[in-house]
Formats: C-alpha cells, sequence, structure tokens
C-alpha cells in the first residue's frame, strides 16, 4: 500500500491536470492520503513493530487503503489510454514520462524536453524567443544529428497537449512535403543545370535520399520505355549513369565537408551501389518489361 501510495501522491496531488481531469478520484486519493498520514504519525509515537502493527482495526483500514487507491490508479490508467489513443506516440513514452509531459501541458518547452521519446529522427523544436515564458511559437525542427529544418511557416502550440502534438507532427509532415516537392523539381534538371553531387546540399538527408530514390525509379522506368521503343542499349547506358553519378560522389567525400555532408552522401552511396547493382542485373539478365518480376518486386 505505501508503495502505491509513493507513486502516486506526486501525480494526484502535485498535478494540476491530473486533479482537474479526475476531480473524483482526485478527492479519493486525497481522504486515504489524510488518513495515511494521520496512521503514520500514531506509528511515529508508538514505533514498536509488534504495538504498531496490531493496533485494533489496523489491518482492515490499510485493506481500505489499498482498494482505494487501486481505485484510483485504474481511473489514472483509463486517463492515460485516451490520451495515447489521441495521440499514438504516447505509446512509446513511459507512463511517469507521460504524466510529466500532461502534467506541463500549459508549457510547450517543458514537453519539448520529451519529444525525441515520441519521434526517432525529432530531437526538439526551435522556438521564437518572442514574448513571456514559456515561448508557445516554434520555427523549425532539430534532428537528433543536429540537423535543422525550418517549418514552412510559423507553429503556434494551442489547445492541450495531445492534440497540439498531434498538430506538430501534421505541421512537420506538410513542411517535409513541401521541401520534397521543390527537391523533385529541382531533380529533374540533374543534367542541365545543378548536378545531384551539388544538388543535395540544399536538402536535409531525408528529403536528398528520398529524391535520389524517386528520380531512380523514374529513370528506370523511362529505360524501359526506350527498351520497348526499340533502344536496346537504354538500360545500360542507365546502368553508366549511375556509375558516373556514384563516381562524383566519391570525388565529393573524398573532400573536406562537415560531418552532416559527409554522412548524408555516404548513406547516397551506400543506397546508390544498391541501385546501381539492380539495374546491371536487369542487363545481365536481359530483363526488357517493367512489369518483370525482377523489377516489380
Amino acid at each position: 500500500m505505501q508503495r502505491n501510495w509513493q507513486r502516486l501522491e506526486p501525480i494526484f496531488v502535485g498535478s494540476d491536470d491530473i486533479r482537474a481531469q479526475l476531480p473524483e478520484d482526485t478527492k479519493r486519493f486525497e481522504k486515504v492520503d489524510n488518513e495515511w498520514k494521520d496512521l503514520m504519525r500514531e506509528a511515529r509515537e508508538e514505533p514498536g513493530v509488534v504495538a504498531a502493527c496490531t493496533a485494533d482495526g489496523r489491518e482492515e483500514l490499510l485493506n481500505t487503503f489499498n482498494s482505494e487507491i487501486e481505485t484510483c490508479e485504474k481511473a489514472l490508467n483509463d486517463y492515460l489510454q485516451a490520451k495515447k489513443k489521441i495521440f499514438a506516440r504516447f505509446y512509446f513514452v513511459s507512463d511517469q514520462a507521460l504524466l510529466d509531459i500532461l502534467s506541463n501541458g500549459n508549457n510547450p518547452e517543458k514537453v519539448d524536453e520529451y519529444i525525441g521519446d515520441c519521434f526517432d529522427g525529432l530531437k526538439c523544436v526551435k522556438f521564437l524567443p518572442e514574448g513571456p515564458r514559456p515561448y508557445r511559437t516554434c520555427v523549425g525542427m532539430h534532428a537528433k544529428d543536429q540537423e535543422y529544418v525550418p517549418f514552412d511557416s510559423n507553429f503556434t502550440f494551442t489547445g492541450v497537449v495531445e492534440s497540439y502534438l498531434c498538430d506538430l507532427e501534421a505541421k512537420m509532415v506538410h513542411t517535409l512535403k513541401i521541401i520534397l516537392d521543390a527537391a523533385k523539381i529541382t531533380a529533374d534538371n540533374w543534367e542541365y543545370e545543378k548536378p545531384r553531387h551539388i544538388w543535395l546540399e540544399d536538402y536535409c538527408a531525408q528529403i536528398s535520399l528520398l529524391g535520389t530514390q524517386i528520380m531512380w525509379t523514374e529513370e528506370t522506368i523511362r529505360a524501359f520505355d526506350d527498351l520497348e521503343a526499340g533502344s536496346e542499349t537504354a538500360m545500360k547506358d542507365y546502368g553508366g549513369v549511375t556509375i558516373q553519378r556514384i563516381n562524383k560522389l566519391i570525388e565529393r567525400v573524398r573532400t573536406d565537408l562537415t560531418k552532416d555532408l559527409r554522412d548524408k552522401i555516404i548513406t547516397i552511396i551506400t543506397i546508390d551501389v544498391h541501385e546501381r547493382d539492380v539495374v546491371m542485373e536487369l542487363v545481365d539478365k536481359k530483363i526488357v518489361e517493367s512489369s518483370h518480376f525482377k523489377w516489380q518486386s
């Protein structure tokens, strides 16, 4: 009973959010809390273990306390489950961390400390230092490797914490989609304007890699179309293009680069080598149709 009380006491006594959301259970816990403290004061006045443990009605009282605390704990768990259903990424954090998040829902800066537990690649957001603390408006996001991506427009934390985290997630997705759209447009001109080994500096690692894979897929399908149109060396020629692009990245990675840029290029080289092997296998096995299992799989 004492262990359960210790775990729940800072929640039902110290958390304004929990007290507001679970008023009946808060009253129930407060009653147990007051009576438990009275019992402890009595035990302090009569510290002998036999006297403390054999007082009339004490066992029944402790069982009653335990039952009431279990009721409070069940209500708390139901409350947390309801929050997790709204923002499913709460399932990734411990209940204690979730309680801390909910207790500080009106303080986005405090909630930001737990953002990295909810999102695999995100470390924190960048707040706009305007107005009184806590700040509520952010302008971008930092990855766990310190890479920074600005939002397409400022985002303000408003409402309850589980709702504004859902809105933040949507903002992240929307921002990356806008960046990807721009990256795809410029990637179409790799051969005429800015080549890929320079182009990738303009975009974050995730978008650079995804844009590269989208272009490889489109270009490979285009090679299939050229094969069907009668160009017998179309796929082999494209294999040569992939090799040239890999060589350009290898040349770049041998120069003096920042750690972030070097990691980005090495990752793309790794994917490029796999894509080159796929193209050369299509050539070696004389696969000429884009619907062939070797390509579709």
